[in-house]
């Protein structure tokens, strides 16, 4: 299968860890050149990228943003272009996710998600569109959604759930806009994956977990990543507007 990965200049947003971190290394290891975003763990995403270099000989940087921020946004796309250029992907992976009852949030936590998960994607897609439009450029952008879109989340997870059912309506809306412009937006709908967000809730309630998951597993980072990396290739050259069920058939859609 080709991909033709090979020397695309990729950004993913929360790329320090977690999926993030595996959806960078798998680029890379396809010949990417990857920036690694992260807003408060310089030191986690300055050691992936010297692992990319390293390990798969290709280029990478790590470069600071809050995503919420639209003017740190938009510097370090212009940052990005600049150090390894254009860039031809983009993978909205940088997400925030607050716990609790409907009752135990303000207004300000709700936004505080919304401007991460939401706004931050928003702008970053807003202006990597213009730029691959005005340069005739048949660019990808891959979204991490959630299992929860679709069904929630049992522990309390109400600001997250709803920002990742807006991913998912916003990949729909866009994926049709730019379509013309053989620009494809897609995206992934993960389940439950071993990453340091989940570990502890994992820990204390995996059977109650491991019961409602088919396969009766935790998926591993690498298995989210293969397919963030498929829908941004050549090798889903047709795919655009969909949203893909990698969840151990949570969801089964």
């Amino acid at each position: 299968m080709k991909t033709n990965l090979k020397d695309k200049v990729v950004l993913v947003t929360g790329g320090s860890r977690g999926i993030g971190k595996a959806i960078c290394k798998v680029f890379a290891e396809e010949g990417a050149k990857v920036a690694v975003n992260y807003v408060s763990n310089k030191e986690k995403a300055e050691a992936v990228a010297a692992e990319i270099k390293e390990k798969y000989n290709t280029e990478a940087f790590a470069i600071k943003a809050d995503m919420a921020k639209e003017t740190e946004v938009i510097s370090m796309i212009a940052e990005v272009n600049a150090k390894l250029g254009a860039i031809d992907v983009l993978v909205n992976n940088a997400a925030y996710c607050p716990g609790g009852p409907i009752s135990s949030y303000s207004v300000e936590e709700w936004e505080k998600t919304f401007g991460i998960n939401v706004t931050g994607m928003f702008v970053a897609s807003r202006e990597l569109v213009q730029q691959w439009q005005e340069n005739e450029v048949k660019g990808n952008i891959v979204n991490i959604a959630s299992q929860a879109a679709f069904r929630g989340s049992t522990t309390g997870h109400l600001p997250y759930d709803s920002s990742k059912g807006a991913m998912v309506s916003f990949t729909i809306g866009l994926a049709r806009e730019v379509a013309k412009q053989g620009i494809r937006v897609n995206g992934v709908a993960p389940g439950l994956v071993r990453t340091e967000m989940v570990a502890e809730t994992w820990e204390k309630r995996k059977e109650g977990y491991l019961a409602r998951i088919p396969l009766y597993r935790i998926a591993e980072p690498e298995e989210i990543a293969n397919v963030a990396v498929f829908l941004a290739s050549d090798a889903a050259s047709y795919m655009t507007g969909a949203t893909l069920d990698v969840s151990g058939g949570m969801i089964m859609r």
